[in-house]
């Protein structure tokens, strides 16, 4: 008997209810709001079940529900943070975004995708304080379902926190008691996700794996999965039986499961699984579908034969086993008379110059009042979006509506005292979607969100072929051109944040792409320069994520992703300004790449670093905004707190080379908090030109 399972799922609802409910709980913080939270979170957590059974899968999986983040959820359940009370879901979301006294959690990227997860920073007062997982398993067996939960192992997660291994011991008996409690429920087994399986793994890390398995092997029954591709050179795992190994076909071993279906879009290749697989009993998903969207039916746009989101996944993973037990029907012929993968070529112009960085003159004006690029969109702007979408008004109207909104935000910014204006995006609802949308060879879904952090959902375009850009952003930038003299800061989408944030088919020419990209980028911000534009901030949120999992992959990643970027701003005179924001990201890793990058200004998130890392950045010759307040947390900071984190950063960076912004964009805020938040900064720097001027 063949048997069949999948590894996780996404995670916010079919058509993003859990952000609706989440926020407007955010918003209104009532127990009216709270019970609608929690309803259709049940409803979600019920339809993750119900998929499992109808497909007769071999374990059904819970616990891979999260209201924010995987890795917190571990935190607030063993009380790695700053706590000593029970952690309900209103406190759990104040970790992540602060309140009630509550600093916000330090947060980066999850290896290397966009995933968001708030940082683990305390080890010293471990017991168990959250009962969300608990919960969901007794509700789970009400139904007459012996599930097995999902969870996050120890090891991963260690590997994850900023304490590394202190307090290993305590950390596997707080895991030990998780499991017996798991236990008295009637549970057998468990399934364990070892994201670090994807790394090169020292020695330490190697010996704590198998002392975490060889201990909690003797409670329950354990499989481990990898969330990644599996790094070959952690071989080490096949010399141990304490556990059940799920891996991809091309490194199976002795273990009855096999991976077969890829978490990319690419239609899975069946007739390449059925050569390999020989006598295997147990097939699933090759790694975690928790970051693919729900389902492809409900898209309309070309080239669909050639891609398969979490629905058609299962799908094929059926398929597999009735082809293997030979038990298929017309459909499942049709389906593979139809199959058909992508293979038309891709064209390149070998003709290319390589670019030297330039020289650029540094704006010298001190203590510049600067943003990363978006302001908040209101509800005129949202409706007015949703009705041009639905045809209610035309699309003269609907730019009519986005120039007034420009203008009154140019308005705001100069009252403000702002040095460097910006249009305020509010044509963009994402960055990325933005620019594949305007190039053609890359294909845009409506419905297909994925998550990147908390209620942040994106919806990545699928690159297929990428061929010419035209008339990207020229359109809007002239427009502003027309109605002030002032410095406009042209805000474009670099070329690595693009590849990275989007499903690309052909991940052997990912180089090609982005320079392809980088081409297209290079010749918009010549358009602009010719119009008179002179400062282009090019964001690269994503630089480190984009390179390979493995470091040792990286040499050839990094001169490769190095060039396309630099290639981006070839045309640029050489009194012009480039700027770039990166955000949430572990410089230390990647400072070298950033040094040789051809820009002057660099905007990143240290907020919640309390900047200790801008240590890396006082060799460079970069001019820096640190980022000085945080966007994504609901908070008012009173104005001893911009006193303090100024004076803070001017501690660590020179203050000729420091700018003033938040830490990334203002589309999530309002206008009410950034009236009172840049009152607040303005006061302080009017007091620090007092001091020091």
């Amino acid at each position: 008997m063949i048997k069949t399972y999948i590894f996780d799922s996404p995670n916010i609802g079919k058509y993003r209810d859990l952000k609706k409910y989440t926020e407007n709980f955010w918003k209104y913080n009532n127990i009216n709001n709270l019970k609608k939270l929690l309803m259709i979170s049940k409803k979600i957590k019920f339809e993750k079940i119900l998929y499992q059974i109808i497909n007769n899968f071999l374990y059904i999986n819970i616990g891979d529900f999260s209201y924010y983040d995987k890795v917190l959820d571990i935190s607030c359940m063993i009380n790695s943070l700053n706590n000593l009370d029970i952690i309900n879901i209103k406190k759990y979301f104040h970790f992540a975004r602060g309140g009630n006294e509550i600093t916000p959690c330090k947060m980066t990227k999850f290896f290397n995708t966009n995933y968001h997860y708030i940082i683990p920073d305390n080890s010293n007062n471990l017991k168990l304080l959250n009962n969300f997982l608990f919960e969901d398993l007794k509700n789970t067996i009400k139904l007459g379902i012996l599930p097995t939960p999902l969870i996050l192992s120890i090891v991963s997660y260690l590997f994850l926190s900023k304490t590394k291994l202190n307090n290993f011991k305590k950390n596997i008996e707080i895991y030990i008691l998780i499991l017996l409690k798991i236990k008295k429920n009637g549970i057998k087994e468990i399934h364990f996700e070892e994201p670090i399986l994807c790394c090169k793994l020292n020695s330490n890390w190697k010996n704590i794996f198998i002392l975490f398995y060889k201990i909690i092997s003797k409670f329950i029954k354990i499989i481990v999965t990898p969330s990644f591709n599996f790094n070959n050179d952690n071989f080490f795992i096949y010399n141990y039986n304490y556990y059940t190994l799920n891996l991809f076909l091309n490194n199976e071993k002795k273990d009855n499961h096999i991976s077969v279906i890829s978490n990319d879009l690419n239609k899975t290749n069946i007739f390449l699984i059925l050569k390999n697989i020989k006598n295997k009993k147990i097939i699933s998903t090759e790694n975690n579908l928790k970051y693919i969207p729900y389902n492809l039916k409900i898209e309309k746009f070309n080239n669909q034969k050639y891609l398969s989101f979490f629905f058609q996944k299962i799908n094929e993973l059926k398929l597999i086993q009735k082809l293997l037990k030979k038990k298929i029907n017309s459909f499942d012929l049709l389906y593979l008379e139809n199959f058909k993968i992508y293979k038309k070529k891709i064209f390149i112009n070998n003709d290319f110059i390589k670019t030297k960085k330039k020289n650029n003159k540094i704006n010298k004006l001190l203590f510049i009042n600067n943003n990363i690029g978006s302001f908040p969109q209101n509800k005129e702007i949202k409706i007015s979006r949703k009705n041009f979408n639905f045809y209610f008004i035309n699309k003269q109207e609907y730019i009519n509506i986005l120039k007034e909104n420009i203008f009154l935000c140019f308005l705001k910014q100069i009252k403000l005292n702002y040095n460097i204006l910006v249009h305020g995006e509010f044509e963009r609802t994402d960055m990325v979607e933005y620019f594949a949308k305007n190039i053609s060879g890359i294909n845009t879904t409506k419905y297909g969100w994925v998550q990147s952090y908390g209620t942040r959902y994106v919806k990545p375009p699928i690159i297929l072929n990428i061929e010419t850009g035209k008339n990207i952003t020229d359109k809007w930038y002239i427009f502003l051109k027309k109605i002030t003299k002032k410095n406009i800061k042209v805000i474009i989408s670099g070329p690595i944040t693009i590849l990275k944030w989007s499903f690309f088919i052909n991940k052997k020419i990912k180089f090609l792409f982005c320079f392809k990209l980088s081409e297209i980028i290079a010749y918009e911000i010549l358009k602009l320069q010719n119009q008179g534009f002179n400062l282009f901030q090019i964001d690269e949120p994503t630089v480190k994520e984009c390179l390979d999992i493995n470091k040792k992959n990286w040499n050839l990643d990094i001169n490769n992703f190095l060039f396309c970027f630099n290639n981006c701003t070839k045309f640029v005179k050489i009194n012009n300004e480039i700027h770039s924001h990166f955000c949430y990201s572990l410089f230390n890793d990647i400072i070298n790449f950033i040094t040789k990058m051809n820009i002057d200004i660099l905007t990143i998130e240290s907020n919640r670093e309390q900047f200790e890392n801008l240590n890396i950045f006082k060799k460079t010759k970069l001019n820096l905004g640190a980022g000085i307040y945080d966007v994504h947390s609901p908070l008012i900071p009173c104005k001893i707190y911009f006193k303090k984190n100024i004076f803070l950063f001017i501690k660590k960076i020179n203050f000729l080379k420091i700018l003033i912004n938040p830490d990334c964009g203002l589309k999530t805020r309002n206008w009410y908090e950034l009236n009172i938040v840049f009152a607040y900064i303005n006061n302080v720097l009017k007091n620090i030109n007092n001091i020091y001027f």
